[in-house]
């Protein structure tokens, strides 16, 4: 987190959006780790790098709602709206693929070579992403179209 830190601050060169950037990926964190601990989900290596992978995707897409914001000749609505059609059509792919890592489509004898390791991996991921798409994108939109204004 310190290293995305450092690149998103060069990259961007406002601490403050920086330091909302970082505290949305912390809370994106926080909402996985407490889903997890109400589900009672053991938190094993693939688990983690679950986390890791979501922390990766929630990054990119800031980015991406940071870096649509600031075209010029459109609406910051339209902007906005254009990244969240963005994010969610990374969003779709991403769920799609990791489907037959988690186990669901067993009984369609659809898994994948080795599915019972990255279970861990798929669902944490696949959390992830939930709380992304439906809470913590949505809120980050909402912050950067108040601070366009």
């Amino acid at each position: 987190i310190a290293a995305v830190s450092i690149v998103i601050f060069v990259r961007y060169r406002k601490l403050k959006l920086s330091a909302i950037l970082i505290f949305v990926s912390l809370s994106e964190v926080l909402i996985i780790l407490g889903f997890a601990g109400l589900i009672k989900w053991n938190l094993n290596l693939p688990s983690i790098a679950g986390i890791i992978a979501a922390i990766g995707t929630g990054i990119d897409s800031q980015i991406v709602i940071l870096d649509e914001s600031r075209m010029e000749g459109e609406s910051m609505k339209e902007q906005i709206k254009k990244a969240l059609f963005i994010i969610g059509t990374a969003f779709a792919t991403t769920f799609v693929a990791l489907i037959p890592l988690t186990g669901v489509l067993e009984f369609m004898n659809v898994t994948a070579a080795g599915a019972g390791l990255l279970k861990g991996f798929a669902v944490t991921t696949i959390i992830g992403l939930l709380v992304g798409v439906l809470i913590t994108r949505p809120a980050f939109a909402e912050i950067v179209k108040r601070m366009g204004k």
